[in-house]
């Protein structure tokens, strides 16, 4: 229970709260901390995301050590040393994350400005003032299912990527069951300046390992100076559909509010840059005004990924940025400006050598703290 003072704050929290991975007979060791409570993340947050967090940290640091980048799975001294080295960077990570001036700091665990809640989206003390804090689940999990998580990847990486390696010089197979095999690593990568598939282990990148070095050689790919690295910009149309509002705590539907009504069934001009880079990757600017109930201009930017395939470009994109709704009402104009999330799938069709037509789809989620707003955004137009 909680002593609350003349001001409503919450004098002393006495609250027995159920934390990830408990019941109410026997609270978790790991997801409580005496006088707080979890963190307010689902389950699958503190078992799944934390691991592959603390896989991708791993990796990470392994990438920046020469005597550990080249190592693969074995039984030897110098691979365990240097996974173990890993697992202590993960866990000073987490701790620093979870602990130090970061996620506390950000999200203000801990005081009374932050509303806590459980997972399910209740408040522990049946109040808005109750202090929380940040559940250990995460200071464990991060760095211990993280390292089993990188260790697995070696494992597959030996015993299964190696096989098809020896088996066939099919690089597009190659690369793929890499990439499909050690997802985690394959972000690394990325955040290294790699491809998705590159190993640091192999004497040819990009490619298989051969024991024949010559048809090894032949096969290199070329240098990362003659890549193609060029890009596109797209003009279109663009038509934003209904509105779908739901609760952001439990996802539950709500009725959209009379501003967010009006956000629906616009339509207008889009525009995007698009600069290429790692042959199948590219980083994205959109711009975008819709008009009818009310006007609303996009602000995105973000990475896309795809392959050509033919006359054909399937391709994949996530954005950030900021959308700004206004609505000429009397006495006064009405505004809002919120941040954007952007998910999308599109396709792009070779009409001549630099012209392209672009068909995309995607789904924009706008906001407050309190609900989410959903659109779905289609879009139409050419490529250069």
């Amino acid at each position: 229970m909680c002593t609350l003072t003349s001001n409503g704050w919450c004098l002393k929290t006495e609250c027995r709260l159920i934390t990830i991975g408990a019941t109410a007979s026997s609270p978790s060791p790991l997801g409580r901390i005496p006088g707080g409570a979890t963190d307010g993340d689902p389950n699958w947050f503190g078992y799944v995301g934390h691991p592959i967090q603390g896989a991708l940290t791993g990796f990470i640091q392994i990438q920046n050590d020469p005597k550990s980048q080249k190592l693969e799975f074995s039984s030897t001294k110098a691979y365990w040393k240097s996974r173990l080295k890993a697992a202590l960077w993960n866990a000073v990570y987490s701790t620093q994350w979870n602990l130090g001036p970061s996620e506390v700091t950000v999200e203000t665990y801990g005081t009374k400005d932050r509303a806590p809640w459980n997972a399910n989206g209740s408040f522990p003390c049946n109040t808005n003032h109750c202090y929380t804090r940040v559940s250990q689940i995460d200071v464990v999990m991060t760095p211990l299912g993280g390292t089993g998580w990188l260790i697995g990847e070696d494992f597959l990486d030996k015993k299964v990527v190696r096989r098809v390696e020896e088996s066939t010089q099919n690089r597009f197979l190659i690369d793929s069951v890499r990439v499909a095999l050690n997802p985690i690593r394959s972000g690394a990568n990325m955040l290294h300046g790699e491809h998705p598939w590159y190993r640091a282990s192999r004497e040819v990148q990009g490619l298989g390992t051969f024991t024949d070095q010559k048809t090894a050689r032949s096969t290199v790919e070329a240098p990362k100076s003659q890549i193609p690295n060029h890009g596109n910009a797209f003009f279109g149309y663009t038509h934003a559909g209904v509105s779908h509002c739901e609760v952001v705590f439990s996802g539950a539907a709500t009725p959209c509010d009379t501003f967010s009504r009006k956000a629906s069934s616009l339509g207008g001009r889009n525009a995007s840059v698009e600069k290429m880079y790692l042959r199948y990757f590219g980083t994205i600017a959109d711009f975008s005004g819709r008009y009818g109930g009310v006007t609303q201009i996009n602000f995105l930017f973000g990475r896309r990924g795809g392959g050509s395939i033919g006359r054909f470009r399937p391709f994949g994109q996530a954005m950030i940025g900021a959308v700004r709704t206004r609505e000429d009402a009397s006495p006064g104009p009405i505004s809002e400006t919120s941040l954007a999330e952007d998910l999308g799938l599109g396709l792009d069709f070779r009409l001549l050598r630099l012209l392209n037509w672009r068909n995309q789809v995607d789904e924009l989620k706008t906001g407050s703290p309190a609900f989410e707003r959903r659109n779905l955004r289609l879009s139409s137009g050419v490529a250069v």
